[in-house]
């Protein structure tokens, strides 16, 4: 049995950042990090990449030589089947790893509709998370030209993006694209855009049916309409990865996951959850800011330098089309509120910022981001309103 100060269940960015900032203060304690992946650690925001580009060193996290360098144990193809939080010990490939602090960052897998996880369909659904998702579809699409995409999402508009060239269908079942993230105008900009790529969009509409047809796919929206597709992708949501807790210490909020306070603590002290996988403030973040910045949190507390999630709102970015985009703080409630505008619509430049009570509580770039940290410093703070205004400029 091989016992660790430090076991990290998860080898994506949070994982991956822990053991770096452990290192940076603390070159003495032992740490483990489990992975069921069986290459390094990688950024999952650039699978969509390599779909048509070949993988190289850019694509991993950290070279294998700084794991042995930081005296990292890194263990590849190495699922968790068990976690006894009561005898402090995980069960990984038969073996029995003992820790004195447990950190959870087993992140999400992609949910997939029962009635489309049918083996009949196996060759032509996909979803798209990890290095084996994109080993098996970067195969398919050697021979697929058309392909629909399930979800109008970050992932799932990226992925768009990263198939320019096919003949690709997006369908969505909210009534515009990325509602959560941008207000109607932005919505619209943005959809027009990606329809003059050559992409078409469904909008208020989901898989109702799919069956094999000829050497590809029929697909039935629940709208009645029928697509044939040669592959269909699901990007529609995902599932915190919990499934190897089992213990009567239960730590689980049912499916969202892992719950947590401000200190990325579970409700057993030495337990600590971040990145997908952390449930806070009846929420699941999960986003890749997120999973930094919860995982430097669980280090610093780790280390003894009491450090407390400041739930400020996270901001989501988005890469694609030949345009960048970021949004962050609440773009739905405006009730009451101030808003700023600037729209340049010959060269695609939109700006919005939301002041509430003086206080900046919104923004929303397209196409322009340089002011992004900039006004991610006032986000939730006083602002002054001449400011902004010249930001709009």
């Amino acid at each position: 049995m091989e016992k660790y100060d430090i076991v990290v269940i998860g080898g994506g960015p949070a994982g991956v950042t822990i053991a770096e900032q452990i290192r940076k203060e603390n070159k003495n304690m032992s740490v483990c990090i489990l992975s069921d992946e069986k290459v390094l650690p990688y950024y999952r925001l650039r699978l969509g990449h390599y779909l048509q580009n070949p993988i190289d060193e850019k694509f991993f996290l950290k070279s294998l030589e700084w794991y042995q360098i930081n005296n990292i144990k890194l263990m590849l193809n190495s699922k968790v089947e068990e976690c006894n939080l009561k005898e402090k010990f995980v069960v990984s490939r038969g073996q029995n790893i003992e820790w004195n602090y447990l950190i959870i960052a087993s992140g999400s897998k992609p949910y997939l509709p029962e009635h489309l996880q049918n083996k009949d369909l196996q060759n032509f659904v996909f979803t798209f998370r990890n290095y084996e998702d994109l080993l098996a579809l970067k195969k398919r699409l050697l021979q697929a030209g058309k392909v629909v995409i399930v979800g109008a999402g970050l992932l799932g508009l990226e992925l768009a993006s990263a198939l320019e060239g096919k003949e690709i269908i997006i369908i969505e079942l909210s009534e515009r694209i990325l509602p959560k993230q941008l207000d109607e105008v932005a919505s619209f900009l943005l959809g027009e855009h990606i329809v003059k790529k050559g992409i078409k969009i469904i909008l208020n509409n989901k898989i109702e049916n799919a069956e094999p047809f000829q050497s590809g796919l029929k697909i039935t929206l629940s709208s009645g309409q029928a697509i044939e597709c040669d592959i269909l992708i699901f990007s529609t949501g995902v599932v915190p990865n919990t499934e190897f807790i089992k213990s009567p210490e239960n730590i689980l909020n049912s499916k969202k996951g892992i719950e947590v306070n401000y200190k990325m603590q579970t409700k057993i002290s030495n337990v600590y959850a971040c990145g997908d996988v952390a449930h806070i403030d009846g929420q699941n973040p999960g986003t890749w800011t997120f999973a930094l910045e919860s995982a430097k949190i669980v280090a610093k507390n780790i280390l003894g330098f009491e450090t407390f999630y400041q739930n400020m709102p996270l901001p989501y970015f988005l890469k694609a089309f030949g345009l960048e985009i970021v949004s962050a703080g609440d773009m739905q409630n405006l009730q009451d509120a101030n808003i700023l505008e600037f729209l340049d619509k010959s060269k695609m430049i939109y700006k919005k910022f939301v002041v509430k009570n003086d206080k900046l509580t919104a923004y929303l770039l397209l196409n322009d981001t340089k002011t992004h940290l900039q006004l991610s410093k006032f986000l939730n703070s006083h602002v002054d309103i001449k400011l902004l205004e010249n930001l709009l400029k």
